[in-house]
């Protein structure tokens, strides 16, 4: 933990790390099933159940992906390797989210986003949940917890607010 407090710098690039995970919750949250439904062709049914699958799961790998990562140490710290490895491979299932395969039926699509889904939460969950843990690691103190959580946060509503603007 630091013992004089972050630099702005340091606020600044902690608060950055969350521009990708923000991006793609809003993304998800606000135009994917629209696009399942609209886009793809799936009936609204199929299309809330690729969603309740993913977010039944959600509620498992949470937990243990944050314990994991809790009880993981390497050189590179406890949380790091969760970074460095979940990051691309959850750029590239955000984008076969949005991807329509070529495929002929409902139940194959179904499989297919299912599955996608499935992937996508949990490398969402590899990034996002080691990533949120740094805060109360880095530094020490209310104050300046506070104000990288507040870093943090400003940068989440902003990548919000501009993929919902733009996507």
């Amino acid at each position: 933990m630091a013992s004089g407090g972050l630099s702005t710098r340091a606020k600044f690039l902690y608060g950055l790390g969350d521009w990708g995970t923000a991006a793609a919750s809003t993304a998800r949250n606000i135009f994917w099933f629209v696009f399942l439904t609209n886009v793809v062709g799936l009936n609204a049914g199929w299309a809330g159940s690729v969603v309740l699958i993913g977010r039944i799961w959600d509620s498992i790998n949470d937990p243990l992906i944050g314990t994991l990562s809790d009880r993981v140490h390497t050189r590179w710290g406890r949380r790091r390797p969760f970074l460095l490895i979940g990051s691309v491979p959850f750029a590239v299932t955000f984008v076969a989210m949005f991807t329509v395969p070529d495929l002929d039926s409902d139940r194959a699509l179904f499989a297919y986003y299912s599955l996608v889904f499935l992937l996508f939460d949990t490398l969402f969950t590899i990034v996002n949940v080691p990533y949120l843990a740094l805060l109360p690691e880095l530094t020490d103190g209310y104050d300046e917890r506070s104000s990288l959580a507040g870093w943090r946060i400003s940068f989440s509503i902003l990548a919000s607010l501009i993929t919902a603007g733009l996507f």
